[in-house]
């Protein structure tokens, strides 16, 4: 955003002719203006939509999208007449053109002066904070990791309770991994969600407002084994019930099984459970009769960490398929050694609640504390504590959730907003500078 003042550009020729077509129109303050009102536009419509849809919804919707059809309900005195639809570019676009409106108008155009440095300084730091919002969107990624506290050294866990793991799993991501039983290992296989897609359900058999597709079937076909994958019906929120007279599903029953797509009502946040894909599989040997089968990406941590996949057999190897969150790993090892929840005196809400960790990789085992506001920050990876259980009620053992995030720009805002308050000082300690100088000031004294 420029304040006005320009270089002088040539007077003619092809640098003239790319000055005015381009240069002054990507500079102009006119559109800057637009921008910052588009950004609040759509951070309205935005918020509004979080009433009948989930915040992770929205967020890809709104602000990571190219062009979005907002919904804008149309109300007269608390009565609602109908959903005006808006169409608007998103976010994403808007924010990129800002980006060109700052480099172009806020340093390109700008007289290079040590008059102007407070609002070049103000500029860059600006263009920092939406190249880290850039680099966060599209390089980082972030899940969960949950633990049970470690029992005693002279005590037993119990089976299938996780209380030391180097692997988090997605928040939101899944994948469909296909395993293999070598008989000494076994082989992973992984199909990203985004090649399932096709398959989600059309609109017709969904609830109003769920996502849907074109629900076409997905054929794969795995390197060097005797059969293909023929995956339909893939449902973003769904449950998968033994069927029966209270069940009702537009999908077809398997073994008595069916997915049940799921929909959670207007101002509600959906469910845990209603935020699980799932999925129809059908496996199709070249020697022998199809094989069908549901997979649900029903998260069992920390209270299982064995999986369940849907398991079948062709030509004698026993193979599995298993929908799931997608699962990263750390460069080190967390172990949860105690829980501590301190409530308000009285009460059952929490004043404050920690967890005492062991961080374990090559170097050894080192101690930290996690809670709320100081993560643990190691190996570029930061470790969040966001929750815990048994919940409302329950007592020990206790489990922790930790959030796992990775982001290479993590630091960048903290940096972006140090560097804009130091130019918007810089201008306005000039400005108070030229002003105590000036002959108005002097008029003033003597006045």
């Amino acid at each position: 955003m420029s304040d006005g003042t320009s270089q002088t550009s040539p007077a003619g020729g092809p640098l003239a002719l790319f000055d005015l077509l381009v240069v002054r129109p990507l500079s102009s303050m006119i559109l800057s203006v637009v921008l910052v009102v588009l950004l609040g536009l759509l951070t309205w419509l935005g918020t509004l939509a979080q009433i009948e849809s989930s915040t992770y919804a929205v967020q890809q919707e709104y602000f990571e999208s190219w062009f979005v059809v907002a919904k804008l309900p149309v109300s007269i005195w608390g009565t609602h007449l109908f959903d005006m639809k808006v169409p608007l570019p998103g976010a994403y676009p808007v924010m990129g053109l800002l980006f060109v409106n700052l480099m172009v108008g806020g340093l390109v155009r700008m007289k290079w002066n040590v008059r102007n440095c407070g609002i070049l300084i103000t500029h860059l730091g600006i263009a920092l904070l939406l190249v880290a919002g850039f680099v966060k969107m599209h390089y980082s990624y972030a899940g969960n990791l949950s633990l049970y506290e470690a029992p005693p050294a002279d005590a037993a866990g119990a089976p299938g309770r996780v209380y030391q793991s180097s692997r988090f799993v997605s928040f939101h991501d899944f994948e469909l991994a296909l395993l293999v039983d070598r008989g000494d290992q076994i082989e992973e296989r992984v199909v990203p969600e985004q090649a399932l897609w096709p398959a989600r359900l059309p609109a017709s058999k969904l609830p109003e407002g769920a996502i849907s597709g074109p629900g076409r079937t997905v054929t794969l076909t795995p390197d060097g084994l005797p059969f293909t994958l023929e995956v339909t019906d893939f449902v973003d929120h769904a449950r998968a019930l033994p069927k029966g007279p209270m069940v009702s599903s537009p999908c077809e029953v398997v073994d008595g099984n069916v997915l049940q797509p799921q929909r959670w009502p207007p101002g509600q946040q959906p469910r845990s459970e209603a935020e699980i894909a799932g999925c129809y599989v059908k496996v199709v040997p070249k020697n022998g009769a199809p094989i069908r089968g549901i997979v649900w990406g029903f998260p069992r941590l920390p209270f299982d960490e064995a999986r369940y996949p849907f398991a079948f057999t062709v030509d004698g190897v026993r193979y599995g398929l298993d929908l799931r969150h997608v699962v990263r790993e750390l460069p080190f090892a967390l172990k949860l050694d105690r829980f501590q929840k301190l409530d308000h005196p009285g009460t059952m809400s929490p004043k404050d609640f920690r967890s005492y960790v062991s961080v374990i990789d090559e170097r050894g085992e080192q101690k930290a504390e996690i809670f709320m506001n100081y993560p643990l920050r190691r190996d570029g990876f930061v470790v969040y504590q966001t929750s815990w259980g048994p919940q409302p009620m329950g007592g020990p053992p206790w489990y922790s959730v930790f959030e796992v995030s990775y982001n290479p720009s993590d630091m960048w805002p903290m940096l972006a907003c140090f560097v804009i308050a130091a130019g918007l000082l810089i201008h306005f300690v000039m400005k108070l500078r030229r002003f105590l100088d000036s002959s108005t000031y002097s008029t003033l004294q003597r006045e």
